[in-house]
């Protein structure tokens, strides 16, 4: 049965935005940590300068993550996010401390700190915040896909000022040690469902009217919930895999090429060694103003919009030849990224709170299975083509069936 959102509401500022507000915080703390341990710099300094160490470096920390996701997110549906969080936050400020003794041995610590991640931050949160939210739920979610936007920044600071000044074991254990601290009191912010507390989402009070009428407008004022088996049985779920998994495609084709190509168009290194920050920090616009207009616009139609505007961007980077259009190319492509809050809220949509972590590890998973041989594919094409502009126009036409598919991913029955 589905309940209809109430319209009285309590005086005081609905909790739903203290869990966004402390959600943040953890996001960004977590992806920024995330960010200095996994670049490639510590690793070869820990490792050494055989490549293949640092590889298997970055795989045990991606599977890590992948693996224990699909255990944590059914956890989190069950027991609830800050329960998770309590475990993971802990777990990984132990293992941010032991990688500062690891040394060549941090392969195990490296694992550990995978799991928790995974456990302790931003599947937690954005699942709570899916719970919290209906009518507001895209803006609240683009708030929290904020955080990871700030990496760059955050992993600069550590890198240039607080580690040349106090050495990398000195800054880890900093890290892990300020993790504990913060991150503790953060977490019991965080709440499971409104209901528990008298509410409903976005802060209104039960009406206990209940309806099944179907939402004919792809808003999402009525609530539906369902299991992952359920989900797995709809078309909606499936398209809006396949085309998670060629959007990530086109833009893992085009990021791992790009810098190469741009160096043999003669951009100076030191404008192309920053191109993935200054792009994730014009993606903040994006970011806000898609999660502004998810709450208003049917989400698959923005999607669509996103992506073809991100595919687009590819133009301006086959003719770029002067550092102002680069900079173009970068805000227009960086403002793609607004696809991120609405995939999430558009999961949640479709498929309901009930199992919103478990069904989105899982759809992650299987998007990331389409992703992931695109490199290959793309070294084969350029390999094959010797042609830049067919590579990049081959990228296009991938990001253009995406958005086609997004278009049409209506909400299941």
């Amino acid at each position: 049965m589905n309940m209809e959102i109430g319209t009285e509401r309590k005086p005081r500022l609905f909790y739903g935005w203290w869990i966004v507000l402390a959600g943040f915080f953890v996001v960004a703390y977590g992806t920024g940590a995330t960010g200095y341990v996994t670049r490639t710099d510590f690793l070869i300094k820990e490792l050494g300068s055989v490549a293949s160490k640092t590889a298997i470096a970055l795989a045990i920390f991606s599977v890590g993550m992948t693996v224990t996701s699909l255990v944590i997110g059914p956890l989190i549906d069950k027991f609830g996010p800050r329960k998770l969080m309590l475990v993971g936050i802990p777990v990984a400020s132990i293992a941010l401390m032991g990688l500062g003794f690891a040394n060549s041995s941090l392969y195990i610590p490296l694992g550990v700190f995978a799991i928790g991640m995974s456990a302790g931050f931003l599947l937690p949160v954005q699942t709570a915040t899916a719970n919290w939210f209906m009518k507001r739920r895209s803006i609240a979610l683009a708030i929290i896909c904020a955080g990871p936007a700030l990496v760059g920044p955050i992993v600069r600071l550590l890198e240039d000022q607080i580690t040349g000044q106090f050495g990398s074991q000195n800054t880890l254990l900093g890290l892990g040690v300020v993790m504990l601290i913060v991150g503790i009191p953060l977490a019991l912010v965080i709440r499971h469902n409104p209901e528990q507390y008298g509410y409903v989402p976005d802060g209104g009070i039960p009406t206990g009217k209940e309806t099944a009428q179907p939402d004919n407008n792809d808003t999402h004022l009525v609530e539906v919930n369902f299991s992952l088996r359920q989900a797995l049985k709809t078309k909606a779920f499936w398209i809006l895999v396949i085309a998670i998994g060629l959007a990530g495609g086109s833009r893992i084709l085009i990021n791992n090429h790009r810098m190469i190509f741009l160096i043999e168009q003669g951009f100076d290194r030191k404008i192309t060694a920053n191109f993935s920050e200054l792009t994730a920090l014009m993606g903040l616009a994006g970011i806000l103003l898609f999660g502004f207009l998810g709450d208003k616009f049917p989400k698959r139609h923005l999607l669509a919009i996103a992506v073809t505007i991100q595919s687009l961007s590819i133009v301006i980077l086959m003719t770029a030849g002067s550092v102002p259009q680069l900079y173009l190319y970068m805000f227009i492509s960086g403002f793609g990224s607004g696809t991120v809050p609405l995939i999430l809220a558009i999961r949640a949509d479709y498929f309901g709170r009930k199992s919103f972590a478990t069904i989105t590890v899982v759809m992650g998973l299987f998007s990331g299975i389409i992703s992931v041989g695109f490199p290959s594919f793309g070294g084969w094409v350029l390999y094959i083509t010797e042609s830049n502009p067919v590579f990049f126009l081959l990228s296009m036409l991938i990001g253009f069936i995406a958005a086609v598919m997004f278009f049409f991913a209506k909400p299941p029955e």
